[in-house]
């Protein structure tokens, strides 16, 4: 553990140094210094920052939370239901590579300029990237694992709990991880479309004013809220796959 912060000190101080560097390299004025930011950020924190990026934090949780109660009971009919499998399968394969923030101004229309259709286009990238990841899970599911609990007499739900669950959790942390990522940019975009909440809109709004500091503050704040996400999925993984260690040399 204590190695491990030792690593993450290292690596914050080699990009504020980096960070420093591009600042005199293109001039301050437009890379502000981490000096002048910080001090920026903690006075922002005291007036409206705090509540954009728990507005986009909260928009980001609440995408996460439905697009993984529609998708991971989806993702297993698909794994072991064949017909399901050939019928949806195709269709999540033709909708996949479409850019979900396209899909914004349809979502506008059906929900209106509301945090609905912010939710909604995040939920849509995270469905699919989660749907993808549970179905080839549970098709990987070794045959003599179902054989085996099935024999001892497990109903269907009891392999979903006992079998198909445990396997496919930490594939499904994974796919949420790199998925928070991807929320998180499709947000950012969605923010700046409308509202007046929101880190996305705080960022361009900071932008266009030519506060390039209070812009940075605003990036620092976006990267804490991704920091935060992913910490809070290392914990639930803890917590729900206590069996999965990752040994470090």
């Amino acid at each position: 553990m204590k190695k491990r912060v030792v690593l993450i000190l290292q690596g914050t101080l080699l990009l504020l140094l980096l960070w420093w560097g591009f600042s005199l390299a293109f001039g301050q004025r437009l890379i502000p210094p981490p000096q002048r930011v910080f001090p920026e950020l903690v006075r922002l924190l005291g007036k409206d920052l705090l509540l954009h990026t728990l507005s986009t934090l909260g928009r980001t949780l609440a995408a996460l939370s439905v697009s993984l109660f529609l998708a991971l009971p989806l993702g297993i009919a698909l794994g072991r239901i064949r017909w399901m499998d050939n019928l949806f399968s195709p269709l999540s394969y033709l909708l996949y590579p479409i850019p979900k923030i396209a899909l914004l101004p349809i979502l506008m229309l059906i929900f209106g300029i509301t945090d609905t259709a912010k939710i909604a286009v995040v939920a849509l990238v995270l469905f699919f990237q989660i749907l993808i990841e549970v179905r080839g899970s549970v098709r990987s599911i070794p045959r003599e694992y179902i054989i085996s609990i099935t024999s001892l007499g497990a109903s269907p739900l009891q392999r979903v709990f006992y079998v198909l669950g445990p396997y496919i959790l930490p594939q499904v942390f994974t796919a949420l991880r790199i998925g928070s990522g991807t929320a998180l940019a499709v947000l950012f975009f969605a923010e700046t479309f409308f509202g007046s909440r929101g880190l996305g809109f705080f960022i361009m709004d900071s932008w266009m004013r030519i506060s390039y500091t209070q812009m940075f503050a605003g990036i620092i704040m976006m990267a804490l809220s991704g920091l935060v996400l992913f910490l809070l999925l290392d914990l639930l993984e803890r917590l729900f796959c206590p069996w999965r260690k990752v040994v470090f040399d």
